[in-house]
């Protein structure tokens, strides 16, 4: 089977960079609320932040869910040893992401520890 992302690490940094710029939301993928913000420049989820950086939009088209979904699942992998559920994208928004004590500090620094372990698992296996 073909990866469908060539490099996780440059997608978790990108989107540790969107919630440093846009800002940490909870509850779904961006405030739904009007608003003069174009959805890409808005707070978004830790979902929401890797969707931007693999297709510009905070809530991914239908035809984009497998590839959010891949980068999800192995964040997801990074954050909870052994994970194997069938929908990381809702786990990590549930089991992650929303929980109360969740900061954007505490996401951005997920999506640099995912980053740096990719890429030590890319210099182990070349």
């Amino acid at each position: 089977m073909t990866a469908l992302i060539a490099d996780y690490a440059a997608v978790y940094r990108r989107a540790a960079n969107i919630i440093r710029a846009n800002g940490h939301n909870k509850g779904y993928w961006y405030p739904m609320a009007e608003t003069e913000i174009a959805p890409a420049e808005c707070p978004v989820c830790a979902a929401g932040a890797i969707s931007i950086a693999l297709t510009g939009s905070p809530k991914p088209a239908r035809c984009d869910v497998p590839l959010v979904e891949a980068a999800v699942r192995r964040l997801m992998e990074h954050l909870i040893p052994g994970y194997k559920r069938a929908l990381a994208i809702w786990d990590l928004g549930v089991l992650w992401n929303d929980v109360p004590e969740r900061t954007a500090d505490d996401v951005i620094a997920a999506f640099e520890d995912a980053a740096r372990a990719e890429e030590t698992a890319g210099v182990m296996a070349a």
